[in-house]
């Protein structure tokens, strides 16, 4: 039977879907299976997961509980989510415990072909180093070790996925403030600016300097990035210090682009930040070595 229900994805429809597939999965189902126990065109399932076809909170419930006993809170999470409109903006709190934008974030870029993100505060969440981020979290949550140390492996695991095979192509942006400033020890900086100039250099991910004489661009506020995928529409994301938000509007995108645009102008180019980097990691490991 063929289902004639699509629609065009959204961040909010490809979220959910991603959602709805990992309790599937989790509840060793597949696809086809899951729609003989529902009664539904397999089809239909596809393109839910993949946000291409809307889906109600009465047919959340039904999936949910056809892949096992129901989460409760994974269950009021996703029926709240089926009942949201699409209105090109989608906000993401930050999660006193753990950030929801982790989750919502992901999702959109593992999904993405290509990433371009500009960082004016600190290193980019996706090249920070494991005792970065600790130092980042110990200076900015006041939290429980326990719970500081979740969001420490939280960050590290996003990083394995979204550096997992057929990712994404990225392209970083860096301020000059974010790279000078100090997180932990001078070795933990050494060793985090010799990663960005060892991932640079592989290809993986080039990082653009932006120096601080080239605009200001802080001005514009936190961190901003651009995600385009192959058959969905663009979509920015921007940090704010409560929350994140993803847009959808053509215009915003157009701004975004434009802010891009400007950063290319005045970032040094690939060659140029690797050797800027390399100089400063030199300082990094001269300090280092006089302690």
């Amino acid at each position: 039977m063929k289902d004639t229900g699509q629609q065009d994805s959204s961040v909010r429809a490809r979220e959910l879907g991603h959602a709805l597939k990992l309790a599937r999965q989790r509840a060793n189902l597949t696809g086809r299976a899951l729609s003989q126990k529902l009664s539904w065109p397999h089809g239909k399932l596809s393109f839910i997961e993949n946000g291409r076809r809307p889906i109600t909170e009465a047919e959340v419930a039904a999936w949910l509980a056809s892949c096992g006993p129901l989460i409760p809170e994974e269950y009021e999470r996703l029926r709240a989510m089926a009942k949201e409109p699409d209105t090109g903006y989608r906000a993401c709190p930050h999660d006193s415990e753990l950030p929801v934008r982790l989750r919502s974030l992901t999702v959109q870029e593992n999904a993405a072909r290509e990433v371009t993100a500009y960082d004016p505060l600190v290193i980019p969440a996706s090249l920070q180093t494991e005792d970065y981020v600790r130092a980042l979290v110990d200076w900015s949550a006041r939290l429980p070790p326990s719970q500081r140390e979740m969001r420490v492996l939280a960050s590290m695991e996003r990083q394995e996925m979204l550096y997992a095979r057929g990712g994404p192509s990225r392209t970083f942006f860096v301020q000059e403030s974010a790279l000078r400033m100090k997180l932990g020890d001078a070795r933990t900086m050494y060793e985090q600016i010799l990663f960005l100039v060892l991932a640079s250099s592989e290809g993986l991910c080039p990082v653009r300097v932006v120096p601080n004489s080239g605009g200001p661009f802080r001005a514009l506020g936190g961190g901003f990035r651009l995600m385009d995928f192959d058959e969905c529409p663009t979509v920015a994301y921007a940090e704010g210090s409560s929350a994140g938000v993803f847009l959808e509007r053509p215009a915003d995108i157009v701004r975004y682009r434009g802010y891009f645009s400007r950063l290319e102008n005045a970032a040094l180019n690939r060659d140029e930040s690797r050797a800027w980097l390399l100089d400063l990691a030199g300082s990094y490991e001269r300090a280092a070595n006089a302690n």
